[in-house]
């Protein structure tokens, strides 16, 4: 098992605004709504503190029973669970001014980038270990929550501060569960 903390992404402010601009439904953001976008993206970039629990079976070694499609040829899996926390809520519900009148959807969208860019932080991460073994990644497969308690079985969630609901639901709720294949590369003939 692998655990990182504290890992440093950026929060996109034009992916906000543009996340923002489709949840209101308008084509401009009114200047105050992109200002309060602008003053909780440069926020929540300092206070977000990324945290990432993953490890990598071969396909003998991890016995899981998922329903989702993998691909044909796979050597290996790479679970990973990963969370920002909670501290955009504590924020807002600190300074809900500062965010403004569409604080909630703001708010929303940073925590959906935060966890975007965590995600390709991990890939990224993956990409390397499995190149140096000369394999390629799947794309990622985001789990659904009924995986949630068996996915546990292989990492140790409370070594980034998760816990897990009865119903299955991370508590944090700005967490989630993946996989990435590990699928080895086609050699290249000589000739």
């Amino acid at each position: 098992m692998r655990k990182i903390k504290n890992f440093k992404i950026n929060i996109r402010t034009r992916e906000i605004s543009r996340i923002i601009r489709k949840l209101l439904n308008v084509e401009d953001l009114p200047i105050e709504v992109e200002e309060s976008v602008q003053k909780a993206c440069f926020i929540c970039e300092k206070i977000i503190k990324p945290a990432v629990v993953y490890d990598t079976f071969s396909k003998e070694a991890m016995i899981f029973p998922i329903e989702i499609e993998n691909p044909e040829k796979w050597v290996a899996i790479s679970p990973y669970v990963l969370t920002i926390g909670d501290v955009l809520e504590e924020e807002y519900n600190k300074n809900k001014s500062l965010f403004g009148e569409y604080g909630v959807q703001i708010i929303s969208a940073i925590s959906a980038d935060a966890l975007e860019q965590s995600k390709n932080f991990v890939q990224k991460i993956l990409y390397s270990e499995a190149s140096d073994e000369n394999c390629e990644l799947s794309r990622s497969i985001e789990l659904p929550k009924q995986y949630n308690q068996e996915i546990i079985k292989y990492l140790p969630i409370d070594k980034i501060n998760l816990s897990l609901t009865e119903e299955g639901n991370f508590i944090p709720v700005n967490s989630m569960a993946g996989i990435y294949y590990w699928i080895p590369l086609k050699k290249k003939s000589r000739k």
